[in-house]
Formats: structure tokens, sequence, C-alpha cells
């Protein structure tokens, strides 16, 4: 970015902080706290809440919070998933767009409004890094007694907080993110938690529409940035050969701006192919995406909320990604999920492979470039998969 760009966006900010505090200011109240009310604060993406999600049975049963009432302010992105398959972990569920809550001036004033209407007696921020903009312009101006924060820094060398007063450390830096969890649950309310497990992502009141009848493969060409999408072009080269060497349908998932990505995937094949593809973007709910992946041969993704599906429902996936935090969401550890093979570029594996420790965990301080990774390295992963299944399937 040009020092000029950098400049507009340092003015763009400093602008829109100040809107912030007006509007906010205007909302402000003063109101009385309800007795026993837990606010769980999650803003994150769906794949971060598809591996929370596996430890809110805990909360609710908890001696600690097993009389409050539980709300959940959420990010609306998940929302299908989370009303339908959580929802008597909570006693209320308030959606947020958090894109919108720091763009759009008119939607930030309704919600802000609304949100500090109420006061309660504890707030808690389940978010190893936290997000500033969330904490700075939403946690802040809730009316709370007391709100929690996990914190990876020693309690010592914590800066003086004006948002939280309450600060729970996490010793380990380096973890995987289901075992962060797992750990976060267990500080907050004092308890330990067993070996993780997955929770499951189907329900018996649901019944999906997305599922095709023919052996299919599902593709997820998009992500939450562009630099962990690997290219279209490597997505077509994987398809050609789904479809030449096993005659595949290929079913292509994501959210509505993931469209442009399945159109050129399909414009990238030949005609004769496009009958076997499947535009499923922009479509299908996140239980129907679920859906897909379940009854699926295979995933073939990007570093997405589609990994974490799998994974929770023990399915064979090809998942590329480019490694800059390795270790803590992407690759899974063996015991946690197996089927999946996952492939980072080649300067990032080399890396890892000079890495001495059990677990590697890097925290890289460049961005890898995703299509270093070739396509006829995930064909090779692709092959392996199929063959163990059709392995397995021979045996049983």
């Amino acid at each position: 970015m040009s020092p000029f760009k950098k400049f507009k966006k340092r003015i763009r900010l400093a602008i829109n902080l100040t809107i912030y505090r007006l509007t906010d200011w205007g909302a402000e109240k003063n109101v009385e706290i309800e007795e026993k009310t837990l606010v769980i604060v999650k803003n994150d993406f769906i794949g971060d809440y598809v591996l929370f999600r596996n430890v809110l049975p805990y909360i609710r049963q908890s001696e600690k919070y097993k009389d409050y009432k539980i709300i959940l302010i959420g990010n609306i992105t998940w929302k299908n998933l989370a009303e339908t398959l959580d929802a008597q972990y909570y006693d209320e569920m308030i959606w947020v767009a958090y894109d919108k809550l720091f763009k759009n001036f008119r939607y930030r004033s309704r919600t802000i409004k609304s949100l500090l209407s109420r006061g309660f007696d504890t707030l808690f921020y389940p978010v190893y890094t936290g997000e500033y903009y969330t904490e700075t312009f939403l946690i802040s101006k809730i009316k709370a007694n007391k709100k929690i924060k996990i914190t990876p820094l020693p309690l010592e060398d914590l800066k003086e907080e004006h948002i939280f007063n309450a600060m729970i450390h996490t010793p380990h830096e380096n973890m995987f993110e289901v075992y962060r969890y797992k750990e976060i649950v267990e500080l907050f309310l004092g308890i330990s938690i067993p070996n993780f497990e997955w929770r499951s992502l189907s329900s018996d009141a649901y019944t999906s529409q997305a599922v095709t009848e023919k052996p299919y493969v599902v593709f997820f060409p998009g992500s939450s940035a562009y630099l962990k999408r690997w290219h279209t072009s490597n997505f077509v080269k994987v398809a050609k050969h789904l479809i030449k060497q096993h005659n595949y349908t290929i079913v292509l998932t994501g959210a509505r701006k993931d469209t442009k990505y399945a159109k050129a995937i399909i414009a990238g094949l030949e005609k004769q192919y496009r009958k076997q593809m499947i535009d499923c973007t922009g479509k299908t709910s996140l239980l129907d995406l679920a859906s897909l992946i379940k009854h699926s041969d295979l995933l073939v993704t990007n570093d997405s909320v589609s990994i974490h599906m799998a994974a929770a429902q023990a399915k064979e996936a090809v998942c590329v990604f480019m490694g800059e935090n390795y270790g803590r969401f992407i690759p899974y550890p063996k015991e946690v999920y197996s089927k999946g093979i996952f492939i980072c570029p080649p300067s990032v594996k080399a890396m890892v492979n000079d890495n001495e420790e059990t677990r590697t965990y890097l925290s890289l301080d460049y961005n890898p470039k995703i299509d270093e990774i070739s396509p006829e390295a995930v064909i090779d992963a692709v092959e392996i998969i199929l063959r163990r299944k059709n392995k397995n399937a021979f045996v049983e």
C-alpha cells in the first residue's frame, strides 16, 4: 500500500472513530443490571464457531452458571447453524452484523442503542487474540458488572485495562484452536474438561435439500481472505482429473460472493465436462453445506469453514492453505481429525521440516504464496484418499 493510501486510510479511520463516539454517546443510558445474566460475545468467523460450540455444554451445565440466563451476542453469519443446533445452550441470541457495525453508521446507531438499553451481570469474551474494534467500540459500551477476557500475556505484564475488569491468563502460547477453546472454558469455569469431542453438525429436525443422488466431490474455492484462495485455474485441473478419471460430479459451494469463482471454474472446463458441475454457491445454508460435505466422497477446499465441517464429521478432505498461522487452525492434529490431507506452500513445509518441536507452530512474518502449491500435489493427495476409501470399502 502506498504512503498516500495509508494516509487516506488513517484519516478515514479517525473520522469514523469520531462518529462512533458521537453516535454512541447519544445512546448511552443508566440502566439496571439484570442479575444472574451471562453474556457471551462472539464476533469471529463461522469456522471459529464450529470449534467453539463443542464446549458449550460445559458452560450451560456448570455449577457457576447453570442458574444464569445465558445470552449470546453472535455474528449473524452463523445464525442458521447456532439457532438450529445450539438453542438449548442459550436463553437468548442477539445477532450482530459485525462487518456493518463498523461501516454502516445507521445500522451501528440502531444496534448500539438496542444493546445499551440493558445491563448484565457478567460478560465473557472467549476470543484468544481479541479484535480491536469489537473490544473498543462494542464491548466497552455494554453495561456489565464484570467483563472477562482471556489474555496470552502474563497478568503482571499487562498494561492498564479500561475495557475488561477481569483478565484470565492462558499459559500456553502455541496451541491448536480446539484445545485452546477447551483451555479457555476450563479457566473461565475453574473445571477440568475431558478429552475433546466433536458435537454433531446435523439435527433430526433438519433435512437438507442440497444432496445430489450421484457420487460427488465438494469444492469450496472461496475463503475469508484473498491470500488464502488457491487460484481457480488450479481447481479446474483437479476437477478435470476427478471427472475424467473417476466420473465424479463436482458440487461447487460457498457464499454468494464466491459465485464468481464457481463461474470461473466452470468456464475453465471443456463443454463436455460442464454437465458434471453443480453450482451451489450462494444457494445453501450452513447446514446445507455441512450435509453436502457429510454425504460427499471428498472435499477439496481452501482454508475455510468447510474444512472444519469436514473435521467435525470425520469426512475425507484435501485442504490447501497458505500457512501463516501453521498449527493454530490448520493442519489438524491426527488425534482430532485423521482423514484430511493438508498442503501448504513448499517454503512453509521446509520450515516445518526444520522445526524440531513435536507440535510445530509457526507464526510467520511474511505472506506465503498459496499458488506455489501445484495442482499435481493436490491430485496426488486426492488419489491417496480415494485409494484409502476404496481399500476400506473392500475390507468392510
